[in-house]
């Protein structure tokens, strides 16, 4: 039985965090209010460029279509990070992890509590920039589907990292959730080419995932063509880099289990 995933379990802990979240305003906040604010402030950046520069007629597009994008990284990893993060401040971890629930089940069901999230995120940010900006996602077409799931992968991974320095290192590393995605930002090349940084950065940029996907968004956007190679190489620098992380993850639960280390998180 210890060989098979208990859908039950998992079920659960999504129904459970669902029910924290609706009525969490931090979490509302977290999901809906700041990448409406951030979408809209680089809307009307790209507006005002777009007003006094007619000749660069897709700029709406390049910032808002990024703004966006971003979403889905940054989200992805906070909503791997805050189920966690939350049974810790409300000192369930150890009754969490004394259950017949074991990591795995958690991780998938963060995995699939956070998917729901994003997605009703994106919509809410799709609708608003379709009605504000005359913005449509799906002009990216058939690269929207391998772009969203690198971005996602992404976010998964960094979060999977962070929860592993949490179960190491205690509370005093839990800034990492909300900021050490930001380390990725400007070497993924979100608002301006790769081509534009120093070489240094040029060479890191190199392993960034994202980097290889906004490069690729731009390609569609401006000459509505993209090189599927690039987003293989994004996806397989996730796969290398989620393995990583699931392992780390797990060395570092298992540690925590030997030294007592959950204990000291309740």
């Amino acid at each position: 039985m210890n060989k098979y995933i208990n859908t039950s379990i998992i079920k659960a802990i999504v129904i459970r965090h669902i029910f924290e979240w609706r009525r969490n305003l931090d979490r509302i906040v977290d999901s809906f209010w700041w990448p409406i604010i951030d979408m809209i402030a680089w809307g009307l950046v790209s507006s005002y460029i777009q007003r006094n520069n007619p000749q660069l007629p897709y700029i709406v597009s390049f910032f808002v279509g990024g703004a966006i994008f971003w979403t889905f990284v940054q989200n992805a990893q906070r909503d791997i990070n805050m189920p966690f993060l939350s049974e810790a401040w409300n000192r369930n971890l150890i009754n969490l992890f004394t259950t017949p629930i074991r990591l795995r089940e958690f991780i998938i069901g963060t995995i699939v509590l956070g998917f729901i999230k994003l997605s009703l995120t994106v919509i809410v940010l799709s609708i608003l920039a379709f009605f504000l900006y005359h913005y449509n996602i799906f002009i990216l077409g058939w690269f929207l589907i391998p772009a969203i799931i690198n971005l996602i992968l992404l976010g998964w991974w960094v979060g999977f990292f962070v929860n592993g320095c949490i179960f190491k290192f205690g509370y005093r590393v839990q800034p990492f959730a909300w900021a050490i995605i930001f380390v990725l930002y400007p070497f993924s090349a979100i608002l301006y080419p790769v081509s534009t940084l120093p070489d240094w950065a040029q060479k890191i940029s190199l392993i960034v995932p994202t980097s290889y996907v906004f490069e690729s968004m731009r390609s569609v956007i401006f000459s509505k063509t993209f090189s599927p190679s690039t987003l293989i190489i994004s996806f397989s620098l996730n796969i290398f880099y989620i393995s990583l992380s699931i392992l780390f993850l797990r060395a570092m639960f298992e540690n925590a289990k030997r030294n007592a280390q959950i204990s000291r998180l309740n």
